[in-house]
């Protein structure tokens, strides 16, 4: 059964470059599409209560990574992780998305993206991905704590 958020993003979850958000790790333990979702559905749920616009929250949060760790036919940088917000903000603006979400999208690295967040749904997206990521870093912690460090690195294999 969707979710409410599901239908904000409904087109977005069938198109083949984000089912490949599968393939690469976020923060340890969660795959990439995992993260975003997360960070899409966090969005979504505090636009709701601070009364911010759901679809721009909803949409940004799921695209905020998008082609990160894998950007084919994208620009190509020596530090992705210090660009993908870039690669997020073209693969979003080519997909036609809203100049709003591409807004958020372009500032959720701030403050090592140099862009401040000025609307209440970058903020957001921004105070998501971060809760999402601590939370991220948490769980790995916590595995490292019950397994070893070996765990952490080589999976249960």
């Amino acid at each position: 059964m969707s979710s409410r958020y599901d239908l904000f993003i409904r087109d977005l979850l069938s198109h083949p470059d984000v089912q490949e958000l599968h393939r690469t790790t976020a923060h340890w333990r969660r795959d990439r599409f995992d993260h975003n979702y997360a960070v899409g559905q966090l969005s979504y749920r505090l636009a709701t209560a601070f009364h911010a616009n759901v679809v721009v929250a909803a949409r940004a949060g799921f695209l905020h990574d998008w082609y990160h760790g894998h950007a084919p036919e994208r620009q190509r940088f020596v530090n992705a992780d210090q660009h993908h917000f870039r690669i997020a903000h073209q693969a979003a603006s080519q997909y036609g998305e809203h100049p709003r979400i591409l807004h958020a999208i372009r500032t959720h690295f701030w403050p090592w993206g140099r862009t401040l967040p000025k609307t209440r749904e970058a903020w957001i997206v921004w105070m998501a991905d971060n809760i999402i990521w601590l939370d991220d870093i948490w769980q790995s912690l916590k595995i490292v704590t019950r397994q070893g460090f070996g765990y952490f690195i080589f999976g249960n294999a």
